[in-house]
């Protein structure tokens, strides 16, 4: 690693132990540390899939054509469907401190990793998923008054060809530890913004979820 490229870890990591950052530095500090990941998959495979945007192979586009695939062949299956995320917590958040340990630097707490997902989600929204250069669904910004998440909605044909549908999923969460948010029924199903595009903010040290006026969800 040559003193710039360390300055500019430096940078970002001192912005997010202070609660200064929002999901522009998030994004860079990503890109920066997926550079010096040692073959972390996690990290290394998340951010080229935020730098492409979707548009070359990887882990997550095979995650999200998989469990596309799952649906469809749901009425082949005589046990019940059973969707993880692309990456838990425990995966991001060990990637991003083992990175920090190797540079001799303090790891980041669950509330910053918290955070560190959340930008994430963000910043992975609107995402086109596309399945042998068709596109097959997006990705969209939800919230729940316990939860952020980043939900993928994809097209499946079921039946050989019958009636199409929509199948949604989450393939990211964290703690929604930003906004409160009136629980739409007993399951508290999330708020869904599939044109709205949220951004993730900083204001006096603490993150801000920006919802477009007279949004339906506060």
């Amino acid at each position: 690693m040559d003193r710039k490229e360390r300055t500019l870890i430096n940078y970002y990591y001192e912005k997010l132990l202070d609660n200064r950052f929002d999901e522009k530095d998030v994004y860079a500090f990503l890109i920066l540390i997926s550079n010096k990941s040692n073959g972390n998959s996690c990290l290394q495979e998340m951010a080229g899939f935020v730098v492409s945007r979707g548009t070359k192979p990887g882990v997550v586009t095979e995650y999200l054509c998989e469990t596309r695939n799952k649906f469809v062949n749901l009425a082949k299956m005589n046990t019940a469907l059973k969707i993880d995320e692309v990456f838990s917590f425990k995966e991001i958040k060990n990637g991003i401190n083992q990175v920090l340990v190797d540079f001799q630097l303090k790891g980041l707490s669950n509330e910053q990793v918290n955070d560190f997902i959340t930008c994430v989600i963000s910043i992975l929204q609107q995402v086109k998923i596309t399945e042998k250069g068709r596109e097959i669904g997006r990705l969209f910004f939800a919230i729940a008054s316990k939860q952020v998440m980043l939900m993928a909605e994809v097209e499946i044909v079921q039946n050989g060809g019958g009636k199409k549908t929509n199948a949604v999923f989450p393939v990211l969460s964290a703690k929604n530890n930003y906004a409160e948010i009136k629980k739409q029924d007993k399951y508290d199903a999330p708020y869904f913004f599939e044109e709205k595009v949220i951004e993730i903010t900083n204001q006096d040290g603490k993150l801000e979820i920006n919802f477009v006026e007279n949004s339906s969800c506060c």
